[in-house]
């Protein structure tokens, strides 16, 4: 059996909140759906209440920055603090797809990963090439898997697999402001805009139409996903990277204070090439140990989105040794700062230290199936890498209910 080629493609659906949802063309519409989309609205198994169950509290569900005008068709402002539509969470909520010129179709926004690029890297440029809107990455929604001969179809039948498979990771993102997309564009790099031959319209639906309207089942199974999530509160978390600093020259080789220990030509490649991976969750709050090693890891970004960074004395080697409870207060609010304003942040810190957060970052874990994500054993992550914690604001404090590896791509 000979064997199966795989394209890796990334992309996401982004959401909003408008005063008053705008009808849809008929003209930006696949012209032979019509019969389609009303079958489907008789058959789905999407909820016919807007309003979400009735156990999802308000304090599990939070914010996030307002996008500029421009990401919304509406002449009324209206907040995109997820806390501020707790009562009911649809009520003018919209999601993106876009109608594809080649396949007719409606669709997620979605590409195929370039060389040397990662998944998430993908996600956020493919979104920004079809749409033309600036999103930050959240939390992991799905991956799919077909044949590349379905690609555009809403029925297999009748056709032949090539033996070609796509897989499609997708993540729930959110439009950028205009201050965070500026400062994340030099470290992210260059997005071009999709031809016009690819994209035919960029639509914003209701979830509802969203689940008529889209052309493939797994994409329509992605939008009952996101409603679940949206239900128990979990769809809008705000983005926390753990960073363990690049490598550093070695112990026995450096004859000043350990403080002053800088980072290997290899170490401050791969955090150059972190910078990047880090752009894609646009964090606007950064902090870091005071000592070189960590503060020279997370200065990259620093330095290329002109951002500021907080230094953290408690969160030094030194430090954790003589006291690991101030440690995790140090990093315990830092992180419920990022839950409860929606404003995501990175902090980079040292291995010994990372080590001794990770008991406590477990019991923030949300359920057991996401605390099986946090490393066990040392050393917990390669230097220059990155966790990306996924936090939601409740009453009881900060909760985890997502976690991603992050890594750089060194070539």
């Amino acid at each position: 059996m000979s064997d199966i080629h795989v394209i890796h493609a990334a992309g996401g659906i982004i959401y909003r909140w408008v005063s008053a949802h705008k009808p849809i063309p008929d003209d930006s519409l696949p012209a032979d759906r019509a019969a389609q989309q009303a079958s489907d609205a008789s058959a789905s198994d999407t909820p016919s209440s807007n309003t979400p169950d009735s156990n999802t509290p308000a304090s599990d569900i939070h914010t996030h920055d307002a996008p500029d005008s421009d990401t919304s068709d509406s002449t009324t402002p209206v907040s995109q603090n997820p806390a501020d539509h707790a009562d009911d969470p649809f009520a003018g909520l919209e999601l993106c797809v876009v109608h594809r010129t080649k396949y007719d179709d409606i669709s997620w926004p979605k590409g195929k990963l370039e060389t040397n690029e990662s998944l998430f890297h993908a996600g956020v440029r493919e979104i920004g090439e079809e749409t033309g809107i600036k999103v930050g990455m959240q939390s992991h929604l799905q991956t799919t898997e077909y044949d590349l001969a379905y690609e555009g179809k809403s029925s297999t039948k009748g056709i032949k697999p090539r033996g070609v498979r796509k897989t499609v990771d997708y993540w729930i993102a959110h439009p950028l402001d205009d201050a965070t997309a500026q400062a994340r564009q030099n470290p992210f790099g260059p997005v071009y805009h999709a031809d016009e031959n690819e994209i035919s319209d960029v639509l914003w639906m209701t979830p509802r139409e969203a689940r008529q309207w889209l052309t493939r089942k797994c994409d329509k199974e992605l939008a009952d996903e996101f409603v679940r999530r949206v239900k128990n509160g979990t769809a809008f978390a705000t983005t926390f990277l753990l960073v363990r600093h690049g490598k550093a020259e070695s112990r026995k080789s450096w004859s000043a204070t350990d403080d002053l220990r800088p980072l290997m030509p290899r170490g401050a490649a791969a955090a150059y090439a972190l910078s990047r991976e880090i752009a894609c969750f646009a964090p606007v709050d950064l902090y870091t140990s005071p000592w070189k090693r960590c503060a020279d890891t997370i200065g990259i970004y620093a330095m290329q989105s002109g951002q500021s960074v907080a230094e953290e004395p408690r969160l030094t080697e030194d430090a954790f040794a003589d006291n690991p409870d101030s440690a995790w207060e140090a990093l315990y609010d830092e992180m419920k700062h990022c839950a409860d304003t929606c404003r995501a942040a990175a902090v980079c810190m040292h291995r010994p230290v990372i080590g001794g957060m990770l008991d406590h970052v477990r019991e923030l874990c949300i359920d057991d199936s996401v605390a099986k994500l946090v490393p066990k054993n040392n050393p917990y992550m390669p230097t220059g890498h990155a966790l990306a914690l996924s936090l939601i604001a409740t009453a009881d404090g900060p909760r985890i209910v997502d976690i991603q590896k992050v890594g750089p791509i060194v070539y």
